[in-house]
Parts: structure tokens; C-alpha cells; sequence
């Protein structure tokens, strides 16, 4: 899978640095069709409780929203399997209350959204399940088994 990334507000967020964004771009290479684009974007609280107010009704920031083209193609008419949008704010507040690295939690959370992008879900026990051993098992070919641990 190829990414683009771009960024909002990139001095509201120092932690994400350049190995991080190496990181990510290592982790979703393996995922997806060799065709496959997703569009990665880091916005504010702002910015995201307006996409998740809109687009599910919850009035309230959130860590990442993702939406899937794969099945119906964008509705911009570009040639992108899906789009995730990821708050800098909420994983930066997440990764204090949670005593781990913001760098990690952002891996996370982008992966868990570029999941959903290929069609997988956490709905029910067996999904949710499903779904968060692939993230453990994505996670753990940049990050050691501890640091992986402390983010489930």
C-alpha cells in the first residue's frame, strides 16, 4: 500500500518526526493491492470532531476516522483505496493517559484505520479480535514486543 501524508498544523505535533513517518510508510507497504493508495492526513480536534459529527453523528473529537473507496471508488474521482484522517491533539492527549509514546500510538491508530480501509472491522468479539492481532502483529515489525503490549 503507498501513502501520501500531509499535515495541518506540523509544529503542533514535534513528535511526529521523520523515522515515525518512515516507520509508517515500512508498516503499510506489505498491506492491501500493489495498486492500493491511501491518502493519510493530521489534523487538529477541531478538524476531526467535524468529520466524526458529520459522518457519524458524534459530536466529539476522536483519535482516527478512515473511509474506504475500495469497494465504490472515491467520491473525488481520484484513484485512492481510502482516505484516514488522524487528530495529532487526541493521540498526543491519549499517549500521556495511557504513559506511552505518542510516536507508537500514532503507528497504531494509523494502522487500525488503514485496516478498516481494507475491509476490517471490530464490531463483534471475533472481529474485534481478529483486527487487533493484525495490528499487534504490523506493529511488531518496528516496534519491540513490550512496546506493542502497552499499546493494546
Amino acid at each position: 500500500m503507498k501513502l501520501t501524508l500531509s499535515r495541518s498544523d506540523p509544529d503542533d505535533a514535534d513528535w511526529l518526526d521523520r523515522m515515525t513517518l518512515d516507520q509508517l510508510h515500512e508498516l503499510a507497504a506489505p498491506l492491501g493491492e500493489a495498486g492500493d493508495t491511501v491518502e493519510v492526513v493530521v489534523v487538529g480536534d477541531e478538524f476531526i470532531r467535524k468529520i466524526n459529527n458529520s459522518y457519524r453523528n458524534i459530536d466529539r473529537a476522536t483519535n482516527v476516522i478512515s473511509f474506504s473507496y475500495k469497494d465504490e471508488g472515491p467520491p473525488c474521482g481520484e484513484s485512492i483505496a481510502g482516505e484516514i484522517y488522524v487528530s495529532y491533539e487526541t493521540v498526543a492527549k491519549e499517549a500521556k493517559e495511557q504513559t506511552v509514546d505518542p510516536k507508537h500510538l500514532f503507528l497504531r491508530i494509523t494502522i487500525h484505520g488503514m485496516l478498516h480501509v481494507l475491509g476490517y472491522d471490530h464490531e463483534d468479539d471475533g472481529r474485534h479480535e481478529q483486527m487487533e492481532g493484525e495490528e499487534k502483529r504490523i506493529l511488531r515489525t518496528v516496534l519491540n514486543p513490550d512496546q506493542v503490549e502497552a499499546l493494546f
